[in-house]
C-alpha cells in the first residue's frame, strides 16, 4: 500500500522541523536536507516511513538500500562518452571515403 502524502508531511515536520502544510518546504527538506544526513538518520527516518504505510504485511519487506552505504548522487554517477557518429558525423564519413579508396585502388 502506498504512504499517503500527508506522512510525508509528517516525516519532514517531525525529523526536520518543517511545516507540514507547506509542501514546497517538505519537498526541498526530501530532496536536499535528507540526502545530507547521517547514514543511521535517513535509515531511521526510512523505517519510519515504512511504518506509516496502514497495510498489514503479509511478507517480509525487502530493503532494498542496505545500511552503511551512502546515498548515491548525480555527480558521482560514471560520464557516458557520446557515441562516435553524433560526436563528428562528417569525420567519420570522411574516413569511410578514404577507406573505400584505399581498398579500390584510388588515391585520396
Amino acid at each position: 500500500m502506498p504512504t499517503p502524502t500527508q506522512d510525508f508531511a509528517d516525516i519532514a515536520a517531525k525529523y526536520g522541523n518543517i511545516d507540514p502544510q507547506d509542501p514546497e518546504a517538505v519537498q526541498h527538506w526530501f530532496s536536499e536536507t535528507l540526502p545530507s544526513m547521517a547514514p543511521a538518520q535517513i535509515e531511521a527516518i526510512l523505517e519510519d516511513l515504512l511504518s506509516r504505510d496502514g497495510g498489514e504485511h503479509t511478507r517480509q519487506e525487502i530493503r532494498t538500500y542496505p545500511s552503511g552505504i551512502p546515498l548515491p548522487t548525480l555527480s558521482a554517477a560514471p560520464h557516458a562518452p557520446i557515441p562516435l557518429l553524433a560526436g563528428d558525423w562528417k569525420m567519420i564519413w570522411k574516413r569511410l571515403r578514404q577507406i573505400l579508396l584505399k581498398s579500390k585502388g584510388g588515391v585520396d
